[in-house]
């Protein structure tokens, strides 16, 4: 297996992510590599003090190997080449089942959702028709790859949003149990 982390890795369709230099966003290259957009992500935490040295390289050494992230709860705005003011992306609600966990997006007047059907699966929704599942093989966050079988013919727009979706939302999501885990440690 590569060593490279899953968030790092093109999709089927050659897109890809890159976290800005003070990570607090990504933008979303097309295959020609080209920047189609922008996306805020939740920003990595910079400790000071006694042992700051050591907790900002464990942040850092996190982020590299699970990725970026999108702030939970709120919608956020995505800047687009061609722009669209309207356009947006959401987590979904923190906390709870898995199944709870719905991302939405909002792009060039299309509605995106992404539902997570399973532990290691999720359908991707435009407009309330299934375009595309995904399937994420391996445990860990990192490790092994996700595969996408589409239900119907893919534009561009269709290919950004479902970039934004395997990388910062991800099949697979924690769900309840895992969250009180997190939150006790």
């Amino acid at each position: 297996m590569t060593d490279i982390p899953l968030w790092r890795r093109p999709t089927r369709g050659g897109w890809r992510v890159e976290a800005g230099e003070a990570r607090t966003h990504v933008d979303v290259i097309d295959p020609s590599g080209r920047v189609r957009a922008c996306v805020a992500t939740e920003p990595v935490q910079n400790f000071t003090g006694w042992f700051a040295k050591r907790q900002n390289a464990v942040m850092s050494r996190a982020f590299e190997t699970n990725g970026p992230s999108l702030p939970a709860r709120e919608p956020i705005r995505i800047t687009l080449h061609p722009p669209d003011e309207q356009a947006f992306v959401s987590d979904g609600a923190a906390g709870g089942r898995r199944q709870e966990k719905t991302g939405r997006a909002l792009v060039y007047g299309r509605r995106y959702a992404f539902l997570h059907t399973g532990g290691q699966r999720a359908d991707a929704m435009r407009d309330s028709i299934r375009i595309a599942s995904f399937v994420k093989h391996g445990f860990r966050p990192h490790d092994g790859h996700v595969s996408r079988d589409d239900h119907c013919v893919l534009d561009e727009t269709d290919e950004l949003v479902l970039t934004v979706f395997e990388k910062l939302l991800r099949p697979g999501r924690p769900g309840a149990l895992s969250d009180a885990l997190t939150d006790l440690s």
